[in-house]
């Protein structure tokens, strides 16, 4: 009952992130350059802003914090290689001690120092293991804790120095006098911290505010465009692809192009940013540590790599069951009075949950891989961070990396594995996103409508005189419905068509209003061949009146104008004739009265008045009736036949009719039978001759 609908659904796909793919993509942001590159200008001031964070950590931890010196004894006479290599590296670093001979060195200075060289001068005793504490004496505060502590403070040059272990023996409000200076710096660091968070989150907002509203416009023109194709596709097309299936289009699909602009797009481009930002940084501060902690990166990829195969798969699979609950979903809720009528709820309910069940299950394969891949993510970003820790607090306590360095180096860690669960998170997103784009696009690219559109003229003074050409039409190839079909209405004339079930009666009508394309022969109008005409121009000249009328929600008198501009007035006479004058008088608000979705509330009758006075709002030169007055009462029998003598006058007419007492007033009556004409005349002559049309009077009339 429910196969594969649609020919763009389940069909072998292209790679996802094919190049061709995001171009066509990157082509809908182009009238938003401006607020893309505003956009990306705000990303790299809060990429800066993120950047400059832990860094200050690090100035923080390094100078107010733990801000170390250690001891440097240079021995009396000719300097050793090793001292005299140490002291041309360090030239203008050293500060003068409180004895000759002796210098300190800030901890800071002693990480530019070749390790092999420090390790050696520590081994000499050069480089004492002693840690002190350094501050510049500016205040009386300090100096009388100093004098206070003679024997715990060294000074030279305005600098007292103290071992770190000795702060210990100092109050509390000594400490606070001593490091005043650096609480101080502290201060500032703080305000800065908060100040940059401000700005960062100001950014923030404006660069989210800037991209949904690029995403918005990009998503409201793709689907403007999506819906003017759709308006332009032939019927053999909406035959072949249910309704639910495009909806899904239109709105699921469409929608996860808009979570991926929004919240994805931009974010990468910041993350990619963040990422190069850090790896700068990392490297400045230690080049050994950096590759110790990329020594994962290998990993990541083959887990990005696997995880990328299997979720795109995944992806094209919900997309596929989601398209199908969608076109059964609303398959049976325009069927819900059959449904209803032949108690098909419980064999309706039960495929629906057989297709919900197969969507859970697609849904539940895309978690389960998530559910595996950001655990392993999170494992190689802890085994990172547990490296760090090994191969860096090594570094610290060999004096080769600063306490705030490693802290920092922790801290921007971190923050690189951020963008990567950022992107792993994202990924699905893009998966799905690419997975609809490439429905959309061959939706897009479908090719069926452009043979329908080609004419371009639009003549004036439209007669109404229509020829068939030995027409020959099929809706599959070699099933021919029309078989070499000629004849001709003249202007004003009233033309019935009849015949049984399936002699292609309706064909001639989808024909004529271009439809379909004769495979064979040609149809004139006024002697210029309908493909030669513009096609909304034709189709505002021949109006169409169903058996089957759809009425659209929204107030009676749109439902009669359709977007015209009618004035009151000529819509009330308009009303009047149509013998619409007792239905709208019956109505709450008259004119103004709301229509549910496809006329429910009104009778079949009722809707082909309105399809009357919609016809003859239209006003068109050429006029089709295909079965207007078939299943309905005889009183609304009589008001359609009185609305439609006047909307026939000075129109060329086509009706299409099962009931021959519909047809009497016509001029000529055409008769198919299998996709050929088998007889044409009045209905006396088709009477007298005693023939097929004959043969099908009598079986009505004798019925009755």
């Amino acid at each position: 009952m429910h196969g594969n609908y649609g020919y763009f659904e389940e069909g072998k796909l292209g790679k996802p992130y094919d190049w061709p793919l995001w171009r066509r993509l990157a082509g809908y942001g182009r009238p938003y350059l401006k607020v893309i590159g505003l956009s990306c200008g705000l990303i790299l001031l809060l990429t800066g802003f993120d950047l400059a964070l832990p860094y200050l950590l690090k100035v923080g931890i390094d100078r107010y914090i733990l801000p170390s010196a250690r001891q440097v004894r240079v021995p009396r006479g000719p300097a050793e290689p090793p001292v005299t290599k140490f002291l041309q590296q360090v030239k203008g670093n050293l500060n003068v001690g409180p004895k000759p001979g002796e210098f300190f060195i800030t901890g800071r200075t002693l990480t530019r120092v070749d390790p092999r060289l420090l390790r050696l001068l520590e081994e000499k005793g050069v480089i004492t293991d002693q840690r002190f504490y350094f501050t510049p004496i500016q205040t009386s505060a300090q100096r009388e804790v100093i004098l206070a502590h003679p024997n715990l403070f060294q000074s030279a040059d305005s600098i007292a120095y103290m071992d770190y272990r000795d702060q210990s023996k100092l109050s509390a409000a000594e400490i606070v006098a001593l490091r005043r200076q650096d609480i101080s710096g502290l201060y500032r660091l703080g305000f800065i911290f908060v100040s940059l968070l401000l700005l960062s989150a100001a950014c923030t907002f404006g660069q989210n505010l800037l991209m949904v509203y690029t995403g918005q416009h990009m998503m409201h023109d793709l689907r403007m465009q999506l819906f003017g194709h759709l308006q332009k596709m032939s019927l053999s097309f909406f035959n072949r692809n249910p309704v639910g299936r495009l909806v899904t289009r239109l709105t699921n699909d469409i929608q996860n192009l808009d979570e991926m602009f929004s919240s994805v797009v931009m974010t990468l481009l910041k993350d990619v940013v963040l990422l190069l930002g850090i790896l700068v940084i990392l490297f400045n501060l230690s080049w050994s540590l950096t590759l110790v902690t990329l020594s994962v990166t290998p990993l990541i990829a083959v887990l990005f790599r696997a995880f990328g195969i299997q979720v795109r798969s995944a992806y094209r699979e919900i997309r596929a069951k989601l398209a199908k609950i969608n076109a059964v979903l609303n398959e049976y809720l325009s069927g819900i009075r059959v449904i209803k009528i032949f108690r098909q709820e419980r064999a309706t309910l039960s495929r629906f949950e057989e297709l919900n069940h197969g969507y859970y299950r697609a849904s539940v394969r895309q978690i389960t891989l998530q559910a595996v891949f950001f655990p392993c993510i999170e494992l190689l970003a802890t085994t990172t961070i547990g490296l760090l820790l090994w191969y860096g607090g090594q570094q610290v306590l060999t004096n080769r990396l600063t306490l705030g360095a490693l802290v920092v180096f922790i801290s921007y860690l971190r923050m690189f594995f951020g963008p990567i669960r950022d992107v792993s998170q994202k990924y699905s997103i893009m998966q799905s996103a690419m997975a609809s784009a490439e429905r959309i696009f061959l939706l897009l690219d479908d090719e069926e409508r452009e043979r329908y559109t080609s004419g371009k003229a639009k003549p004036q003074g439209l007669l109404g005189e229509i020829e068939f050409q030995r027409v020959t039409f099929g809706y599959h190839n070699n099933e021919p419905v029309l078989k070499d079909i000629s004849f001709q209405v003249r202007q004003g004339e009233t033309l019935a068509i009849v015949g049984v079930t399936g002699a292609g009666k309706t064909t001639l009508m989808h024909l004529l209003e271009r439809f379909y394309q004769p495979q064979r022969g040609r149809i004139l109008l006024d002697g210029r061949d309908i493909q030669d005409l513009d096609l909304s121009w034709l189709r505002s000249q021949v109006g169409l009146i169903m058996q089957d009328v759809f009425l659209f929600a929204g107030r009676l008198r749109e439902n009669i104008a359709l977007n015209r501009t009618i004035s009151p007035r000529e819509l009330e006479r308009i009303a009047h004739m149509a013998s619409l004058d007792d239905l709208i008088a019956r109505l709450p608000g008259q004119l103004d009265a709301e229509v549910h979705e496809g006329g429910v509330t009104l009778s079949t009758g009722q809707r082909q008045l309105l399809a009357i006075a919609r016809a003859m709002a239209y006003d068109p030169r050429v006029l089709i009736l295909d079965e207007a007055t078939a299943n309905i009462d005889s009183e609304t029998e009589h008001l359609i036949q009185q609305a439609l003598e006047r909307l026939f006058q000075g129109r060329t007419t086509l009706v299409i009719a099962h009931r021959l007492s519909t047809i009497r007033q016509a001029d000529r009556i055409l008769v198919l039978h299998k996709g050929r004409i088998v007889e044409h005349g009045t209905q006396e002559d088709l009477l007298s001759r005693k023939d097929f049309y004959y043969r099908l009077h009598q079986l009505q009339f004798s019925a009755v």
